[in-house]
């Protein structure tokens, strides 16, 4: 594998990190996982927004339009067409004589730019909805969702208990101050969940600032198509009650795609397959991706 370290492409033997690198040390670092289809980057322009505004957020001095070109680099050095791409930028290591552990870098610091890519299946595998098994953990993360920080240990410590459940991943339950509990995301990935309506069922997908929840590219990227098509997705808060009568539940996100929940803390979600608007939402997204989105 030929990875992206600091502006060179390397072999993954020939790469050097510091010990005492900020993102090693503190997790201080913000990171983008991106997905490209027949050689083409899907969302670039989303995941470079995200990116500029957690480098805005966290202080890190580095040029999010450049991601792009990182991109480029990785797929051609390792011959890929169809790939999911990892890029991670740390605020850096002290230098020499500098305190390696104080939380407020003492001098100017350089950060650490580390990517790599590694092969997916192509577009073409998505005619049947892939499924998982999931349960319902509490949200015990920062409260800063929207930034895509590299400290991951509440996500990483959901998933293992999802694991000893024997399931494939988790949704998260943020109990708010008042004490209501909204169904937040999966560990990796936006939810999506057509819920019981007056007038049938409705599609709701919780927003940004409600658990609070990241802003998926690939979340953004169904929603603007399926308005094309005069699918109507209601962006509003989801009640864990909500969430645990739901008619189909879903993940959305960079290596998920459109992904059917059909079992949920043991019990299938509506027939336990994937359901009508979860298969239509998939050929939605399929279909955007493959007209350039």
């Amino acid at each position: 594998m030929k990875i992206y370290l600091n502006g060179e492409i390397v072999s993954r033997g020939e790469a050097r990190i510091d010990p005492f690198d900020r993102g090693f040390v503190f997790g201080d670092g913000v990171y983008e996982g991106l997905r490209a289809f027949d050689g083409r980057v899907v969302g670039l322009s989303g995941h470079v927004a995200r990116l500029a505004s957690g480098l805005a957020a966290t202080g890190i001095p580095w040029d999010a339009s450049l991601l792009g070109g990182v991109c480029e680099r990785l797929l051609e050095a390792n011959s890929l067409r169809d790939a999911f791409i990892y890029m991670q930028c740390t605020r850096g290591a002290p230098g020499p004589g500098e305190p390696v552990r104080s939380r407020v870098a003492a001098g100017p610091i350089r950060p650490t730019i580390f990517a790599y890519a590694t092969p997916t299946p192509g577009l073409n595998t998505y005619a049947a909805t892939p499924t998982k098994r999931a349960i319902t953990t509490p949200d015990t993360r920062w409260l800063r969702g929207l930034i895509k920080s590299i400290s991951l240990m509440g996500s990483v410590l959901a998933a293992y208990e999802a694991e000893a459940a024997g399931c494939d991943d988790a949704i998260l339950i943020r109990t708010m101050p008042g004490g209501e509990k909204l169904a937040a995301e999966g560990t990796s990935a936006n939810l999506i969940a057509v819920v019981p309506a007056p007038d049938g069922t409705q599609i709701v997908t919780p927003p940004l600032d409600g658990a609070p929840i990241l802003a998926g590219v690939t979340r953004d990227i169904l929603l603007a198509a399926a308005a094309r098509r005069g699918v109507e997705i209601a962006v509003r808060n989801l009640p864990e009650h909500e969430l645990l009568a739901a008619r189909e539940i879903m993940l959305c996100g960079t290596l998920t795609m459109v992904t059917a929940i059909t079992h949920l803390n043991g019990k299938p979600v509506g027939e336990g397959a994937p359901g009508p608007e979860t298969n239509r939402l998939l050929r939605v997204l399929v279909e955007a991706i493959g007209q350039g989105a």
